[in-house]
């Protein structure tokens, strides 16, 4: 039987909305959370206070088990980006369900060397580049993978591993050139991807 049938078979549906924290940093971790629609951001602080956005997941992906798994509190806080619908499996029952099939056990470690794959790629990819680099990956990545959302500068800087202020000043510079246009309130067009694709690519 596979690992989404079974999860799906477990489940209690939750509700959130938009900027509601899901659990935070610090907090113990009671099971697993599996994205049904939505849209949600592990954040992290730094010891200085930055918020940084690790991942952001959509529907079909899990949240929550590496600190399930390791017996740990949870080191970043899950924030639901938009109003989201989770399906929330308790501790008891994902670690029965992997004790009555093991075939699960091994489609779980698929998905999690998966994930380790994806998280690599993006602080490797961000290790060399510059600020203004990083916002431009930054805004490639988010608008290719979730185009509905009107990402803010805050975000955007979470996500490339800057500040706000840096990402003002970047967009500002990229204006200037003709590779974006904000004059549409927050949200941000691409006039010219190649261009931008430049920028991302620069060290």
């Amino acid at each position: 039987m596979k690992l989404q049938d079974l999860l799906d078979r477990a489940e209690t549906l939750r509700r959130y909305k938009a900027g509601q924290t899901i659990f935070e940093a610090g907090s113990e971790p009671l099971g697993l959370y599996k994205i049904n629609t939505g849209l949600i951001k592990l954040d992290s602080s730094s010891s200085s206070g930055s918020a940084h956005t690790l991942r952001l997941i959509g529907p079909g992906g899990l949240v929550g088990y590496r600190a399930l798994f390791a017996g740990e509190n949870y080191y970043a806080s899950a924030i639901a980006v938009e109003d989201t619908v989770l399906s929330f499996i308790p501790k008891v029952e994902i670690l029965a369900l992997f004790r009555n099939h093991p075939e699960a056990a091994m489609q779980f470690l698929e998905y999690l060397s998966r994930d380790l794959r994806l998280a690599e790629a993006k602080w490797t990819g961000q290790m060399d580049k510059d600020a203004a680099a990083r916002v431009a990956d930054a805004i490639l990545f988010l608008q290719d993978n979730f185009p509905q959302q009107n990402w803010t500068r805050k975000e955007i800087a979470q996500w490339a591993g800057t500040t706000p202020e840096t990402v003002i000043r970047t967009l500002a510079n990229f204006e200037k050139e003709g590779i974006v246009d904000q004059s549409t309130g927050r949200s941000i067009q691409i006039k010219n991807r190649q261009l931008l694709l430049a920028k991302a690519e620069e060290e």
